[in-house]
C-alpha cells in the first residue's frame, strides 16, 4: 500500500523560501525541485528509504543537493509528513526544535 505524502505548513513556506532563494539560479533551482519531486515519489513506496536524523531520530533526512527535507513516518495512517526543507548550512538544530 502506498504512503500519501503531504506538507506541513512550515514546510510549504520552506518551498517558497528555497525558490526566492534560488531565483537567480535557475537551473540549480530546476534541478534541486526535479530531484525533490523525484525523491517524494519513492517515500510513496519506500519511506524508511533515507536515514534517521541523528538529533531527533522520529525524523528522517533526505538531502537535496544543499538542502535537507524532514520528515516523519506514520505506519498506522500510511502517511509520510514533509516537516522542513532547509539550506544544509543553516543550524539545523534550532530549526528542528
Amino acid at each position: 500500500m502506498k504512503y500519501r505524502v503531504e506538507y506541513l505548513s512550515i514546510a510549504d513556506r520552506d518551498v517558497v523560501a528555497m525558490s526566492d532563494a534560488l531565483v537567480d539560479y535557475p537551473n540549480k533551482a530546476k534541478r534541486i525541485f526535479k530531484e525533490m519531486e523525484e525523491k517524494l515519489i519513492l517515500l510513496e513506496d519506500m519511506p524508511y528509504m533515507w536515514p534517521a536524523y541523528q538529533l531527533k531520530p522520529e525524523y528522517r533526512r533526505m538531502v537535496l543537493e544543499d538542502h535537507l527535507l524532514f520528515y516523519t513516518v506514520d505506519d498506522a495512517e500510511q502517511r509520510v509528513r514533509v516537516y522542513r526543507i532547509l539550506y544544509d548550512r543553516k543550524d539545523i538544530a534550532k530549526y528542528m526544535t
